[in-house]
């Protein structure tokens, strides 16, 4: 058996808090969403090991949302069936996440799914369980107080029963909202969710690799801009680390860092990933918060010490003119330089779609330019140019692999 490496309640819960930021007009959505979904499973009589199941799977049901088009505020938002097909384009085989796939996937207007496979019905139950529970968490409105608002959503969700909501799960939920405890809960303590998550559910470090390789889909496919770019961080800093003799752990570790360096990109609106033109300083200053975003999202993971500090300081400077923290060269770890070389040869040697990728002898003058200015380490792009070949190819066959999933993903939005 494979040692322990982190557990699923801590990633559950930096998931949810990474998802939240797509969705920022709803205040923790998705752990109200978890809160709600487990609770209407257990009025069904679920057992615990199912509703363990649909608690992950809620955390998760609506990964597509970052490949839909941004709305105006006048627009309807999306729901659970809107972004199914797209989501089940980012999950893919990730074997800890089988159950949120089997769910979207039943929810996806584009899938063919037999109902005659074990385990169909409990799904098609989650299925609604989570659209119910996404449509009850997205009419709360924290600024009223809960008991006000009972009424409203619970007739409002009893008119869609039969309609575009399953009776038998509108039935459990209305159940389960006759106890007043559970607004002020739900409105106030969504985090309680995470009781019902041992912090004993293990995640090896192999697993916690497919975990982070799923998230950096939801990171990078917001954008054609970006959406092979953390597989690329994450290939190129894994052989710099193997070059300079890092442990097979801690190669394990860089990969899981350089696909999330960019997480906390997602609190970034799309308008201003894809804006072709120059920054405005107003939209420079949104872009430098996301290194802040990312040490928030991974600083209380367990066994994430290391892959937290890695990932969000790559942006810090040896100059001390980097940001978020303006650290100073003894304060930045190896780690985080190996990502900020591997983020900036990636950034510049990927092909976008407004510009060709810079040639070798470019890509080398931009990175001897960071090492000449005292931003970056001189001795770690050494050995990336002197191995310019080998990293290259290693980055361009990720690349190819995520950029073939991300169009297989994509899908035209009316």
């Amino acid at each position: 058996m494979e040692k322990k490496f982190t557990n699923m309640r801590d990633i559950a819960s930096s998931f949810a808090n990474a998802m939240n930021l797509l969705r920022p007009e709803t205040e923790k959505l998705h752990q109200r969403v978890a809160y709600l979904a487990y609770n209407i499973a257990d009025e069904m009589d679920y057992g615990e090991p199912d509703k363990k199941e649909l608690l992950n799977a809620s955390l998760l049901y609506d990964v597509g949302v970052g490949m839909m088009p941004e709305r105006s505020a006048d627009q309807e938002r999306y729901y659970f069936k809107d972004v199914a097909t797209t989501g089940l384009g980012i999950i893919g085989d990730v074997q800890r996440l089988k159950t949120a796939c089997e769910i979207i996937r039943i929810m996806d207007p584009e899938s063919e799914t037999d109902d005659s496979v074990y385990g169909y019905d409990k799904y098609k139950d989650f299925a609604e369980i989570i659209d119910v529970s996404d449509r009850v968490a997205s009419m709360l409105d924290p600024k009223d107080a809960a008991l006000n608002q009972v009424q409203d959503i619970c007739d409002s969700i009893s008119d869609l029963a039969g309609e575009e909501l399953s009776p038998q799960v509108v039935e459990a939920f209305l159940r389960f909202a006759e106890k007043e405890y559970v607004w002020m809960e739900v409105l106030h303590q969504p985090e309680i969710f995470l009781n019902y998550i041992s912090d004993e559910t293990v995640v090896t470090l192999d697993e916690g690799i497919e975990l982070a390789r799923f998230m950096s889909r939801i990171i990078d496919f917001r954008s054609s801009y970006t959406a092979m770019h953390s597989s690329g961080v994450a290939a190129t800093a894994v052989r710099l680390a193997e070059i300079m003799g890092m442990s097979e752990d801690e190669c394990k570790m860089m990969m899981i860092a350089g696909y999330l360096h960019d997480v906390g990109k997602l609190k970034v609106p799309k308008s201003v990933l894809e804006k072709n033109d120059k920054l405005t300083d107003e939209e420079f200053n949104i872009v430098k918060e996301y290194a802040y975003y990312t040490h928030l999202l991974l600083k209380d993971v367990e066994g994430f010490e290391q892959i937290g500090k890695w990932a969000s300081l790559h942006h810090e400077k040896l100059n001390g003119y980097g940001y978020p923290f303006r650290l100073k060269a003894d304060d930045i770890p190896m780690g985080a330089r190996i990502i900020a070389i591997a983020d900036i040869f990636s950034a510049v040697a990927e092909i976008r779609s407004y510009r060709a990728g810079m040639s070798k002898e470019e890509v080398i003058r931009t990175l001897t330019e960071y090492v000449e200015t005292g931003a970056m380490s001189g001795y770690i792009v050494e050995l990336l140019i002197r191995n310019y070949d080998d990293i290259y190819s290693i980055r361009d066959t990720e690349v190819r692999r995520e950029g073939a999933r991300y169009f297989a993903s994509s899908v035209d939005v009316d």
